[in-house]
């Protein structure tokens, strides 16, 4: 198919010429693991309706999409400024045929895409790779080298050095492959990273100033993920794909953006320990006791991101657990001289679609580490692996505490079993008087005036010994050289 693509504010006007017959409008993007109906951005379409997102089409037909998303995984217009992620604006009729967009811009815009240039477009030799090719332009845009086969795509500034750093140290573990794109944005929102195979897009907010290990994570899934596969992440543009495997996709991935960051100079060694501080500290809580690494990834559709207020109580990030497992397994490997890069480099050379038992059959045969239990166990397993490897401290164990977290003055989570939950307070309670005082101090007993839906209720709140959840890390081997960091977690 070939897309005729006019931007005009908040929208794209299009003239796709393709077949008679019936054309799908994807309702998933690859890469951000849910449904996320985009479909629902369809204004005007020269077609008949045959279900939510597949229309019956002539040959040649138009349709208006509305482009105000400035997330990543889907589409901008502005008079200045065009993102589109493909799946969030063109159709598919046949996987397996080429693909091809052709923008109307004025001469002094800028395009830059990981497609290939071909009469005038941008082209794929079929959907999968031209849905995984972004496309961004502005007459601003920036092209900044970073070396001969990596740019920056951006209307912003990033530190190109820093990237370089990060390509090196990245590309040392696996090699490299074909030209790469970073996208970059700055923003009034805070929106991560989406990775593609050749490309990355990349949207954080202006006051954002550490960026490596984000940099540094997207690249790696140039590898762990496009090219390292979960056997069952198979994906399809109509409905979510489940896997459990998320804990190596993504955990092990931001695991090695520390690494990778480390070793290319661009993160504090103090920086790095807290973030693996705040990662472990999530292990403490008692969704981790609950739940297995393999059950959160396969609930991450369910839990993850749709995550509620009782979150840590019912589950664990794959992220923080997957990390926390790959710091068990780096440290493991590390005492017979070897390292996690190769792990990565036995998937890679001997089978880049792997399940659980693959990668458990090379940890045990080659390093005789068994993973097993602590991915199907309790992810809580982890924190207590590592303690033969990492001086880790509870610097807040034993001391009195309510087992809430606040937002401002309103609480936001409530611990199970915690005084707090015995003494019958919610999320959502705004507290208004601490025993008729305004500032809150943890006593042994404490009178908590609230506002619940509008009513005002008393409480009383007994303490009890905090079970642990601020932790202090010290790592004594690897790149973090004995470094101290505590986590962020405050709970009262």
């Amino acid at each position: 198919m070939i897309f005729e693509v006019k931007p005009r504010n908040r929208y794209f006007e299009i003239l796709a010429k393709g077949r008679e017959g019936v054309v799908i409008f994807p309702t998933y993007v690859p890469g951000s693991y849910v449904i996320r109906e985009l479909e629902r951005n369809i204004v005007e379409i020269e077609g008949i309706r045959i279900s939510k997102n597949r229309f019956y089409v002539k040959d040649n037909f138009r349709y208006l999409i509305y482009a105000v998303s400035k997330d990543q995984r889907e589409a901008i217009s502005t008079l200045d400024y065009i993102f589109i992620n493909p799946p969030a604006v063109f159709p598919f009729q046949e996987i397996n045929e080429e693909y091809c967009v052709k923008l109307d811009l004025p001469p002094n815009w800028k395009i830059s895409t990981s497609l290939k240039k071909k009469d005038g477009m941008y082209c794929a030799d079929n959907y999968d790779e031209f849905a995984d090719s972004p496309i961004e332009a502005s007459p601003y845009l920036k092209v900044l080298k970073i070396d001969d086969k990596h740019v920056v795509s951006t209307i912003d500034d990033l530190d190109v050095e820093m990237l370089r750093r990060i390509v090196s140290e990245a590309d040392k573990i696996l090699g490299d492959e074909d030209n790469y794109v970073f996208h970059f944005r700055r923003s009034d929102k805070e929106l991560g990273g989406i990775e593609h195979s050749n490309s990355s897009a990349i949207v954080v907010s202006w006051d954002r100033e550490k960026l490596a290990t984000l940099l540094a994570h997207e690249y790696f899934h140039r590898w762990n993920v496009k090219r390292l596969i979960p056997a069952d992440l198979k994906h399809n543009y109509e409905k979510e794909v489940y896997t459990s495997l998320l804990w190596f996709a993504e955990g092990f991935t931001d695991y090695m953006a520390v690494i990778i960051s480390l070793r290319a100079g661009v993160l504090d060694k103090k920086d790095a320990v807290k973030y693996v501080a705040n990662s472990l500290s999530k292990l403490t809580f008692p969704g981790a006791k609950r739940t297995s690494l393999a059950e959160s990834s396969f609930t991450t559709w369910i839990k993850y991101y749709r995550q509620d207020e009782n979150f840590l109580n019912s589950s664990i990030s794959y992220y923080d657990g997957g990390l926390a497992l790959a710091l068990y397994v780096d440290l493991e490997m590390s005492k017979k001289g070897k390292r996690i890069d190769g792990l990565f480099k036995e998937i890679y050379h001997e089978k880049r679609i792997y399940s659980f038992d693959d990668l458990n059959r090379i940890l045990k045969g080659k390093y005789e580490i068994d993973i097993e239990d602590l991915v199907y166990g309790s992810a809580a397993k982890i924190l207590e692996q590592l303690k033969d490897n990492v001086n880790i401290e509870f610097t807040d164990r034993g001391k009195p505490y309510y087992g809430i977290m606040l937002k401002d003055k309103t609480i936001a989570y409530v611990e199970d079993n915690s005084p707090a939950d015995l003494a019958g307070l919610i999320p959502g309670d705004q507290i208004i008087g601490f025993n008729d005082k305004s500032k809150l101090e943890v006593k042994d007993s404490t009178k908590l005036t609230i506002v619940r839906e509008g009513r005002i209720k008393e409480v009383v709140v007994n303490t009890s010994p905090n079970p642990g959840h601020k932790i202090k890390v010290k790592i004594g081997k690897l790149e973090f050289e004995k470094e101290e960091g505590i986590s962020d977690i405050e709970i009262i």
